[in-house]
């Protein structure tokens, strides 16, 4: 019992000593901006001493205590570091005119905020590039610049549907294919696929094509009676005149 509860208190001890503050950052940006698995562990460590042990510059020799690697590989590790402009080497002297040193992780911390803001970037780019795409294919059908009511459709599906570029690609070539080209017929398309779970390019041409087969006729919806509030009469797919 006495061993037991010596094992509980040593237990208690180590959780009190609290837990290690991680940059998030530092785990979803270092494979972008370069850096590997063993020198991210390399830089927690580094973490580690500085914020539980409180030394700012933890030798080699205690890095390697820690670490699966030897003084040299250690060594070179933080020179690579260092060179890369992931760690600096920061000198001090204080008052007394004792000199030290420190590891400082500004620049690692640089480069992450850097790799995530060119990311969220590329990301809203592409995500402008997707409505340019789209935006001109619909007015190369339509062989007009798209009417506000139109942009302002188009856009929903996008941002609030949810429906893909591809999605929506096929239900422009569904609408041609059946001479039926405008909006709320292209609409219409979208919201029963979205019903019946189709996804994907090839799923909807193999819907349609089985739609077709039978010559059926979908009955009014939930869409139909929002957009007749909102001023929109819809037709029927495929079966219009």
């Amino acid at each position: 019992m006495d061993g037991k509860g010596s094992v509980q208190t040593a237990l208690v001890q180590l959780l009190q000593q609290g837990s290690l503050s991680l940059p998030v950052l530092l785990l979803t940006e270092y494979k972008r901006v370069g850096l590997s698995e063993t020198e991210v562990m390399l830089l927690i460590h580094i973490l580690f001493f500085q914020e539980k042990e409180q030394k700012l510059f933890p030798t080699v020799s205690e890095l390697e205590m820690r670490m699966n690697l030897t003084q040299e590989q250690i060594v070179d590790m933080i020179q690579r570091l260092v060179r890369g402009g992931y760690l600096r080497i920061e000198h001090e002297v204080n008052e007394y005119g004792v000199r030290s040193e420190r590891y400082s992780l500004v620049p690692l911390m640089q480069q992450l905020v850097s790799s995530f803001i060119d990311r969220d970037s590329a990301e809203e780019e592409l995500d402008g590039e997707t409505y340019d795409r789209v935006f001109q294919l619909f007015e190369q059908e339509f062989g007009r610049p798209l009417s506000p009511m139109e942009c302002q459709m188009l856009a929903r599906w996008i941002d609030e549907d949810g429906y893909s570029q591809e999605l929506i690609e096929s239900a422009l070539r569904e609408a041609v294919f059946c001479s039926k080209l405008n909006f709320r017929y292209i609409d219409r398309i979208l919201f029963e696929w979205q019903r019946n779970n189709v996804r994907t390019a090839e799923e909807a041409v193999e819907y349609s094509r089985k739609f077709r087969q039978k010559g059926m006729l979908y009955q009014s919806g939930i869409r139909e009676k929002q957009h007749r509030a909102s001023g929109f009469s819809f037709y029927n797919w495929v079966n219009q005149e």
